[in-house]
């Protein structure tokens, strides 16, 4: 067996006990893990954020493009200020999106503003989804863009 093998079965085994525990076996973890008392958190909780630790001790944190963001997130809330939101369509402008719902064509038009549709410049896809169902729909979801980004990023992996 391999030595990422172990590393693996261990963390799994690991995590796996961290979800049978009771309060006290997690609050002893916890002091081992962390060095402080255990927050008084509901139990689930609690076996989440262990497990999680155990899992970055054994295989790394968040990616440093990660933190960056929730850095930006956090400072934009303590600023009072509206989450930016990182872009999920990276549409090139003049890209025509299609779709049928009840029967009846939908034509979208990227633009470098946003989205037209009818004549009516939206800033999202979702926006523009809602007006054409009545209900809240995602936008990249309603136009089929996630079942598109999905593919494309597991053919860059199967690449590598």
């Amino acid at each position: 067996m391999a030595d990422s093998d172990k590393v693996h079965e261990t963390l799994a085994a690991q995590v796996a006990k961290i979800m049978t525990m009771n309060n006290t076996q997690l609050n002893h973890t916890w002091k081992e893990l962390l060095g402080t008392d255990a927050p008084p958190l509901h139990t689930k909780i609690l076996r989440q954020r262990l497990a999680w630790k155990v899992q970055e001790k054994a295989l790394g944190g968040l990616s440093d493009l990660a933190k960056k963001r929730l850095l930006q997130v956090k400072q934009s809330i303590l600023k009072g200020k509206k989450t930016p939101r990182a872009k999920t369509c990276h549409l090139p402008a003049g890209t025509r999106l299609m779709r049928e719902y009840q029967h009846e064509e939908h034509e979208v038009v990227v633009t470098n503003e946003g989205f037209e549709y009818r004549g009516q410049l939206y800033k999202s896809l979702t926006a523009i989804a809602k007006v054409i169902t009545g209900s809240q729909w995602n936008g990249p979801a309603f136009f089929g863009l996630r079942k598109e980004q999905q593919k494309q990023s597991s053919r860059r992996r199967k690449r590598k």
